[in-house]
């Protein structure tokens, strides 16, 4: 069952009309999904860009300029495009453009990569106007979307086991009160992960205090200049690792969770947002694909219509997230890496399961669907994009064989003879 408003009529009510729906949509389960999508989202990527930092000998300021964008302008974005269409739309930085820049972008002038990441934005943000190209994202098959969902989502569940290994006791505890709320309290499993998280790391002497200030963060303007070589180096697999390694999965983790909004207004809306972005020193800015999954399952709320109201709320918490990044840096960092990493795995558990689901019990036979999550799994990144993009392709063209050969049996397949009735 869809759940999303047709792309031909999106809901255009007034602003006190959208305010007083979004009122009676919202929910503490809907708020909590929304703060646990943020804290997610935010732990990976910043010790990826701290990374970047380090390679490329970034200051601290252009860091805080860099993440400021990340969170404010995704946070806009998440809360206009929920609201607009009432589906849960959460906007994010990419991560594996983080991941790609660490090795990419030592030895490139910043001023030259900010102007690669002003051309890649601009391409997201004419790839969104190409009709065929979002129309073939909204067509590829549920089951094969199911199959790269999980793929995406099973590491995260791999790090939460690992995490239990270092540290059983915290990690421990986690599992079993995520397991104890799932039976007696299910909306709010994720919660107690949290609290017992905090409260086991505290108990255990695991949390690592620091001076903490509250300072408004303040955006550093680079006017970009550009060169050849970062456009070749940098734009191109910025836009490649955008499509492949975000959108792709992200409408994928949409249409698990029955949820098909149009893909052409969410593309431009991040190319648009990426735009912005790259004057104060941010790469492009995409759809949340593993995030997705925690704002759009029964967790954020068991009526799929309300769910759009937990992104709405992850956008609000980015902006605040945004405005103090420097003080949320502090913050993060107190807790221990396994506990964030077993509230990751934890919170996606449901939709590892739903995702496994769609692939493997709606085609059952079909080797297209194994075929996605092997190669994606795999981490194999050929010409430079990720294996995301070869998964779904690899299984695509499985699938495609499939299909024509039940085509080829079924042309071959000979008539029934129709019987001749005897005369007198």
């Amino acid at each position: 069952m869809q759940h999303s408003p047709s792309p031909l009529s999106p809901i255009r009510p007034s602003v006190l009309e959208v305010f007083r729906q979004f009122r009676q949509d919202s929910s503490a389960s809907a708020l909590l999904s929304g703060l646990i999508a943020v804290l997610v989202g935010f732990a990976g990527p910043i010790v990826l860009i701290y990374a970047v930092a380090q390679s490329a000998t970034l200051s601290n300021q252009t860091v805080l300029s860099w993440v400021w964008a990340a969170t404010v302008l995704c946070g806009v974005v998440s809360v206009w495009l929920s609201l607009r269409f009432r589906v849960p739309l959460l906007s994010t930085w990419s991560t594996p453009g983080i991941a790609f820049l660490a090795t990419a972008l030592p030895g490139i002038p910043f001023p030259e990569a900010v102007g690669a990441f002003l051309i890649s934005g601009l391409l997201v943000l004419l790839l969104g106007t190409i009709g065929p190209l979002t129309r073939l994202i909204g067509r590829i098959p549920t089951h094969l979307a199911g199959a790269l969902n999980a793929a995406i989502l099973l590491p995260f569940g791999f790090h939460a086991v690992q995490a239990f290994g270092k540290m059983p006791l915290l990690v421990g505890a986690m599992i079993l009160v995520y397991f104890v709320l799932r039976h007696f309290a299910p909306r709010w499993a994720v919660a107690g992960v949290l609290l017992i998280g905090v409260a086991g790391s505290a108990a255990l002497g695991l949390l690592h205090p620091g001076p903490i200030s509250f300072a408004l963060t303040q955006p550093q303007v680079v006017m970009p200049q550009f060169s050849w070589r970062a456009v070749l180096n940098l734009a191109l697999p910025l836009t490649l690792l955008a499509f492949t390694g975000q959108f792709v999965p992200g409408f994928a983790a949409l249409k698990v969770s029955g949820f098909t909004p149009p893909p052409a207004p969410i593309i431009r809306a991040c190319g648009a947002a990426s735009l912005a972005a790259a004057f104060v020193g941010c790469h492009t800015l995409t759809l949340a694909a593993l995030l997705a999954n925690i704002v759009s399952g029964p967790e954020a709320h068991p009526d799929p219509r309300r769910r759009y109201a937990a992104a709405v709320y992850a956008g609000v918490f980015n902006i605040v997230l945004g405005l103090f990044a420097g003080t949320f840096l502090h913050i993060i960092a107190v807790l221990p890496q396994e506990a964030i990493q077993a509230l990751a795995g934890l919170a996606l558990l449901t939709a590892i399961g739903s995702s496994l689901q769609a692939a493997l019990a709606t085609a059952p036979g079909s080797l297209a669907s194994p075929t996605v999550l092997l190669v994606t799994l795999s981490g194999v990144a050929l010409l430079g994009i990720g294996s995301a993009f070869w998964g779904i392709l690899a299984g695509l063209a499985v699938y495609a064989a499939e299909l024509g050969a039940i085509r080829s049996a079924a042309t071959r397949q000979p008539e029934v003879p129709t019987p001749v009735q005897a005369s007198d």
